[in-house]
């Protein structure tokens, strides 16, 4: 860091701070003042401050002095690749139109023009995605967090399936205070959620009594008959999608023929993406949420989850032999982790109605998460 940056970094602390240290080799320097002379509304602008002229601030506390660290960041020249980002899109609507094709019994491997009859399926389920991903990403851009546009995996493979693995955005810069880590985390979730209410009420409001539903469903194979060599792959319910199906609906849709309902089914799966994300664990959006909340106890909390998971899939496994949720064991434990970084200030704390969001999305957790969501019978 030169001595030009050093003196714009003065300029923008004020006359508070003084310098401490400067880590030449490290690219970062250490400003300081009394704690008593700082509070959380001047760091919050500060911060601010320092992100607009291209630094990266960390806030801690010491001695009863107020410590920041700032490093510089290099500007970001490289050519636009949005190009990836709308060619992933366009290939997972190929492959989600692929798979809601197979749902209703459509073969485009005798007839590729088959494909459009996915259309239902395809809008639904992107429409789940894209709400979540670009509630984290209207979110971030909100706080000045720099953030990529969503990015869609696409899953192109043969027979049952969801058509798609879903889809992320990259947080690049760093965040700057637990109200903008519960804005950021919180959104998504909630976005995608309003969206699964949206298709689960339009799918069951449209649903045919059992008769018509009996009808439709040998319009793709015989009423209860899996033919030769078929499974019976039986979708679970979460507390939500009961009400909805067992309550509302009557319980006149069977649970392993649902997917055959392309709006209840993408309605059904978003609440799933809700649950998988809202896991309070790390660097998932329910982790982010908790860290919000409750700071460094959020790791506490999260290896105690992750525990509960653990007990869950071993009794998942010794009463109906299924593996279902130790794919994501492996994941949490190999690569998402138990520790949430600090954000650059965790002094801010939240308000009022930030703390309501936050324990709501912890609500929606409990709500829509099915404790077996896939099971053979």
């Amino acid at each position: 860091m030169n001595t030009k940056q050093i003196n714009l970094i003065k300029e923008l602390l004020g006359a508070l701070f003084e310098q401490s240290y400067h880590a030449r080799f490290r690219q970062y320097v250490v400003f300081s003042a009394e704690e008593k002379e700082v509070d959380d509304e001047d760091l919050s602008n500060i911060i601010a401050k320092l992100l607009s002229n291209g630094f990266f601030p960390k806030i801690y506390k010491e001695d009863g002095r107020v410590l920041i660290h700032v490093a510089s960041r290099s500007i970001d020249v490289t050519s636009s690749r949005v190009w990836i980002n709308v060619a992933l899109f366009i290939i997972t609507v190929f492959t989600t139109m692929m798979a809601g094709a197979v749902l209703i019994g459509k073969d485009y491997f005798a007839d590729f023009s088959n494909i459009i009859y996915g259309w239902k399926y395809s809008l639904a389920v992107l429409a789940v995605l894209t709400a979540h991903e670009f509630g984290h990403y209207f979110a971030a851009r909100y706080h000045q967090i720099s953030a990529t546009l969503p990015y869609y995996i696409p899953l192109p493979l043969p027979g049952f399936h969801f058509g798609t693995l879903g889809a992320f955005i990259k947080i690049k810069s760093p965040i700057q205070n637990r109200f903008a880590l519960l804005d950021v985390g919180a959104a998504g979730p909630i976005s995608g959620f309003v969206v699964s209410l949206f298709f689960l009420i339009l799918g069951y409001a449209s649903l045919p009594n059992l008769e018509g539903i009996i009808q439709f469903v040998e319009t793709i194979h015989p009423w209860g008959d899996l033919g030769e060599g078929g499974i019976n792959l039986v979708l679970g319910k979460s507390l939500l999608f009961a009400f909805f199906n067992d309550f509302l609906a009557g319980g006149r849709l069977p649970m392993n023929e649902v997917y055959h309902f392309p709006f209840i089914f993408a309605g059904w799966i978003g609440l799933l993406i809700t649950a998988i994300n809202l896991i309070p664990i790390g660097q998932l959006d329910g982790g982010h949420i908790l860290y919000a909340l409750v700071g460094r106890q959020a790791r506490l909390i999260g290896v105690s989850a992750f525990g509960l998971l653990i007990i869950l899939n071993l009794f998942l496994i010794i009463q109906y032999f299924s593996f279902v949720w130790v794919l994501w064991i492996i994941l949490i434990f190999v690569l998402i982790g138990f520790r949430h970084p600090p954000t650059m200030n965790d002094r801010v704390s939240l308000n009022y109605p930030r703390m309501v969001t936050g324990w709501f999305c912890l609500g929606l957790f409990i709500v829509c998460f099915p404790p077996l969501p896939l099971f053979i019978i």
